[in-house]
């Protein structure tokens, strides 16, 4: 390879390495605050409370691990569709809301009795494709939509 290709291969590398950092800082700059809390019983209280005063709607959320470290993962012996982990709290949104980094709660084709937490990652005449923090890409094969877009998260609470 002559020093022209190698210098290309080195400028598309760099850019391929910057646009990856640029896309992972806008989806962790997209995460609500998430609060410690004591127990499970303490979470579900200050979300509770907190969803009564933002007008928000208090959702658990499952361990699956898609979102770890920010929604830690079941332990090893549970069962992570079983194992709630945290609970979300709504913000007054809507679809037309959703921006990049969004954590959105919405029902998945997949998972019709839980609703699914991921973040907003690129949106296309389809709707948002959606992204956990631990996974390895998107997940093109799902959208939110108006239709099974619950809402945008204000706040999360773990413990």
């Amino acid at each position: 390879m002559n020093r022209v290709g190698i210098i290309f291969a080195a400028v598309v590398l760099a850019a391929l390495v910057a646009f990856a950092w640029l896309h992972q800082r806008t989806m962790i700059r997209g995460l609500p605050l998430r609060e410690t809390c004591e127990n499970r019983f303490d979470a579900l209280a200050k979300a509770g409370a907190f969803a009564r005063a933002s007008g928000g709607v208090v959702i658990a959320v499952l361990g699956t691990g898609s979102m770890a470290p920010y929604i830690p993962a079941a332990p090893p012996d549970a069962n992570p569709r079983e194992w709630i982990a945290a609970y979300a709290v709504t913000a007054p949104a809507t679809f037309a809301d959703i921006r990049p980094g969004s954590l959105c709660l919405y029902r998945a084709e997949w998972s019709p009795s839980v609703s699914v937490i991921h973040q907003a990652a690129q949106r296309d005449s389809l709707g948002w494709v959606m992204s956990g923090l631990h996974n390895p890409r998107s997940e093109p094969q799902w959208r939110v939509t108006p239709a099974n877009f619950i809402g945008i998260t204000a706040r999360v609470f773990v413990w």
